[in-house]
């Protein structure tokens, strides 16, 4: 039988749990809130730390509320709807000022923020939807939490209106459908000026999806930011909440500016997000992307925005660094980066160091293999000069960082 106990959550952990302790030893506890006082149920225990389940809410933190959403707990898409927006923010911000400040001395002294997003509902405009079969036909929403079984959801409170409505259309064609479709992944996105919806589906499954979803419901969407007109796709990535692009845009031009940059060189650029921005403040910008339809995109971005000082080359970004990345050794004098999740890795941080640009803005999704890159970096002999945290995900562990270093 399970051991319970009572812990008290000191503070939310990057991952979402709660962190308390039990005689010494920590103790994760999922859906928990700092200052919560708990009964416990005691699951996987290891020498250092031990996960435990909540068994009964003995004492409420005075950020804790009801979840909005009914599938809440069981769907894996949201880990904080059970705690105040504003508690969600300050736990964000905690966790990367703790993280970048264990690693790195100058962290220190530099000002450590996080910008909460206007809306903490309703701002999704894209998502990965996930399909599955049961006895009812089919599941349609996302995994259960530590799960690959899929939650079935009707509407999800993340999601803007016109997502809402694309998630109803897909559920709607699949159960009007003949054919069998085999579990498989779907990207979805919207347009909020234009309340469109367009779709992209994965092989090999995708083949029999695309049978089922309209032809039309691939065409492009397009969305107006800073003066800026982007053609975007549901295959190709673009940040998800709208909300807070304008944000964000601030964040990496900022201290793009201030570098006094000429020529800059972009990699994982995308479909153009920063490129456009930031050919607007620099002479040239060459911009990297190893996705063929991004890569296409970013170029006809460029094209329809008037700016001839763009050069977008679709290659993959590790191989182009080692042969013709090496012709901008010597006159790069800014290079930005927004990898993916996974991070860039040692290898590319290395050979980005030898370049020697004055000036490297990262932009990370994951504050550990953002800490892990950065580390290289400043071996390199590069230095942390601002750092800006943004909620792009409310309701989720997840936040967005700016990083921009310049070489000591």
């Amino acid at each position: 039988m399970r051991e319970k106990h009572e812990v008290r959550i000191e503070k939310l952990v990057y991952g979402g749990d709660g962190l308390g302790r039990h005689h010494g030893k920590v103790v994760f506890v999922p859906y928990s809130v700092p200052g919560d006082t708990l009964l416990v149920r005691t699951g996987e225990t290891k020498k250092s730390f031990a996960r435990a389940g909540i068994f009964q809410v003995i004492e409420p933190a005075s950020d804790r509320r009801t979840p909005l959403c009914p599938y809440f707990g069981r769907c894996g898409g949201c880990h904080w709807q059970h705690i105040e927006y504003r508690g969600q923010v300050e736990a964000k911000r905690l966790i990367l000022e703790e993280i970048l400040c264990h690693r790195f001395a100058e962290a220190r002294d530099l000002l450590i923020g996080m910008r909460a997003s206007p809306a903490e509902y309703g701002y999704r405009s894209r998502a990965r939807l996930q399909i599955g079969t049961s006895q009812r036909g089919y599941d349609i929403g996302f995994f259960r939490a530590r799960s690959h079984a899929v939650q079935d959801i009707p509407f999800c409170p993340l999601f803007q209106p016109a997502l809402n409505g694309a998630l109803s259309a897909v559920r709607e064609r699949l159960r009007r459908s003949t054919g069998s479709v085999a579990p498989a992944s779907l990207e979805i996105a919207c347009s909020q000026e234009t309340e469109k919806w367009a779709s992209s589906s994965e092989a090999p499954a995708g083949v029999q999806l695309r049978a089922v979803l309209h032809p039309a419901d691939e065409d492009l969407l397009f969305r107006s930011i800073r003066g800026n007109r982007y053609a975007l796709s549901p295959a190709a990535f673009f940040q998800a909440n709208d909300f807070m692009l304008t944000d964000l845009l601030d964040s990496v031009l900022e201290p793009a500016k201030q570098s006094g940059a000429r020529f800059a060189v972009e990699l994982y650029c995308g479909v153009g997000l920063f490129t456009l921005p930031l050919a607007r403040v620099t002479e040239r910008v060459i911009a990297v992307e190893s996705l063929a339809a991004a890569a296409d995109l970013c170029a006809a971005n460029a094209s329809w925005n008037g700016l001839s000082n763009i050069r977008v080359i679709q290659a993959d970004v590790r191989a182009w660094i080692q042969s013709e990345g090496r012709q901008s050794r010597e006159t790069a004098d800014l290079v930005l980066l927004n990898p993916p999740r996974a991070g860039a890795g040692p290898e590319i941080m290395r050979n980005l160091a030898s370049w020697r640009p004055s000036s490297i803005i990262y932009v990370s999704c994951d504050p550990q293999t953002l800490t892990r890159d950065v580390s290289v970096l400043r071996e390199c002999g590069y230095r942390l000069n601002a750092v800006e945290g943004l909620d792009l995900f409310p309701q989720t562990y997840h936040f967005e960082t700016v990083v921009a270093l310049s070489r000591s």
